[in-house]
């Protein structure tokens, strides 16, 4: 399970949110890519999710959230033409570069 805690988009038991509102109680506000429901983490780690998904999660969403980690992984370590370690990392999460919207 990962915490809703880092970065503007994250995974939470399957379900990928994006960051709506950071409070000044450092807690965060997270809303659903794929639905209306919503979930805000704490300092305290806890998180609490409203409302239901009207989808199963998806295992695949957690995969979408580390292309952008092991493409810039590889670009840095490789060398070689960056139109084909994108490709590659697309190819390996056989995903398509909107995913990432």
């Amino acid at each position: 399970m990962l915490n809703l805690d880092t970065g503007i988009n994250n995974c939470h038991l399957g379900y990928r949110y994006f960051l709506k509102i950071k409070n000044r109680n450092d807690s965060k506000y997270w809303i659903s890519v794929k639905c209306n429901a919503t979930a805000t983490n704490y300092a305290d780690s806890s998180v609490v999710v409203r409302d239901k998904h009207t989808h199963s999660p998806d295992e695949t969403d957690k995969q979408v959230l580390l292309i952008p980690t092991n493409l810039k992984r590889k670009l840095i370590e490789e060398s070689g033409s960056a139109d084909r370690i994108v490709e590659e990392v697309f190819h390996k999460k056989n995903a398509k570069p909107n995913d990432l919207l």
